[in-house]
């Protein structure tokens, strides 16, 4: 079936993960922990920061997981309101911060527009919340490109359940087969599987590596900037 959707993750594929994020986690947990950078990094390493590399992990809570997965891992035990509260938090009281470091992989703007010249209907895939991702395409000038911005709280179950291919098929009229996957992570391509979508497309822009994610993937391209070029090819 000819393809005519694609369906962006959005770190590590729109957006430069390790560039915007780990300077983030760094101000923020200092913040949370009364810590130092030191104490900081500590922290971010219970959810995949490789202190080594400066980077996070491929397949990492931080490479790809929900701010309530992340929030788990950074305060375990917590519950209720109090864990609710956290959440809340890292999703909505940073945006200045957001603005100051978010930076985009490249210009994405020449991308998207001629990947819409094309006829196709573009969304975007996350397991940030929707508030978030919504305000990260805003800042950078490229939502109204997208179809829709499908989040983690705007799904049943985030990454890698298929939900998310299924939702975008329900938006924009597309059966499943006819939508494109593009992610730099395990679960991007899982969820290309488990939502039936036609094409599981990698990226190694992100923190995966070529032997990490181009096994579980059709294609694998450098970034999203070879993506008009590959499926004008197919």
């Amino acid at each position: 079936m000819k393809i005519g959707g694609i369906l962006f993750d959005k770190d590590g594929t729109l957006i430069d993960v390790n560039a915007t994020w780990v300077p983030i986690y760094r101000q923020v947990l200092q913040q949370l922990f009364s810590t130092d950078e030191a104490g900081a990094e500590e922290v971010m390493a219970k959810a995949g920061y490789d202190r080594a590399t400066g980077k996070f992990r491929a397949g990492s809570l931080l490479a790809g997981g929900t701010t309530r997965q992340i929030v788990a891992a950074w305060w375990p035990g917590l519950s209720g309101e109090a864990f609710d509260e956290k959440v809340y938090h890292l999703d909505h009281d940073y945006t200045h911060l957001v603005r100051e470091k978010l930076q985009p992989l490249m210009p994405l703007e020449p991308i998207l527009s001629e990947l819409r010249a094309m006829g196709l209907k573009l969304g975007v895939a996350t397991n940030d919340s929707h508030v978030s991702a919504r305000a990260h395409m805003a800042h950078i000038g490229v939502i109204e490109h997208f179809d829709d911005i499908i989040a983690a709280d705007t799904v049943t179950v985030p990454k890698p359940s298929g939900n998310m291919i299924a939702k975008f098929a329900e938006i924009t009229g597309l059966a499943p087969a006819a939508i494109a996957m593009v992610g730099d992570n395990h679960h991007d391509m899982e969820e290309a599987r488990n939502g039936g979508a036609g094409l599981a497309i990698a990226v190694l822009s992100g923190n995966a590596a070529h032997e990490d994610i181009a096994h579980l993937a059709d294609y694998t391209i450098a970034s999203v900037a070879d993506l008009p070029a590959l499926l004008r090819s197919l």
